[in-house]
């Protein structure tokens, strides 16, 4: 594909609830037919930026045993990270952070678009109108043009360019 990141991750920031380091791995072109996009973690864990309305809870039974539980905040990407992260240096700019937030949620649009376009459906069942859906030109356009360049902008906002 017509992107390659300067490196293969980027320092995001630390996280509020237990002050560990996270970084943004680069975005790869995977199993040469989608883009692996916005995931997050260090060495000892790993998880999506589309995930950010989920939040991790635990909560206490009353024998005093804990469980684990996701609770879905009705909060925008925005809210979201600067509630979540002290962000890196770059994106502690308001300016900066919207971009971002901005080229991320589209990022995430366009590749689910180009999987749609690319199968012919949602892959529930078969799609009756796969064939009127099908458009392998644009599915090539924004894998090869669009999601690309979007992903040089989130790589220059991370590098502070």
């Amino acid at each position: 594909m017509n992107y390659s990141a300067d490196k293969t991750k980027y320092f995001f920031g630390t996280r509020r609830d237990d002050d560990a380091t996270i970084y943004m791995d680069s975005p790869k072109w995977s199993c040469d037919w989608y883009w692996g996009f916005g995931y997050l973690g260090n060495k000892h864990e790993h998880y999506h930026l589309e995930s950010y309305q989920n939040k991790d809870v635990f909560f206490k039974k009353e024998n005093g045993e804990y469980f684990h539980g996701t609770i879905n905040r009705n909060k925008n990407i925005f809210d979201c990270l600067r509630e979540d992260y002290n962000l890196c240096a770059p994106l502690r700019d308001d300016k900066n952070l919207w971009n971002f937030c901005e080229l991320v949620k589209t990022a995430y649009t366009l590749k689910e678009a180009a999987e749609v376009l690319g199968r012919g459906g949602s892959h529930i069942t078969s799609n009756t109108c796969s064939e009127a859906i099908k458009n392998e030109k644009e599915v090539k356009r924004i894998n090869e043009i669009v999601l690309p360049a979007i992903f040089q902008q989130i790589e220059n906002i991370l590098k502070g360019e």
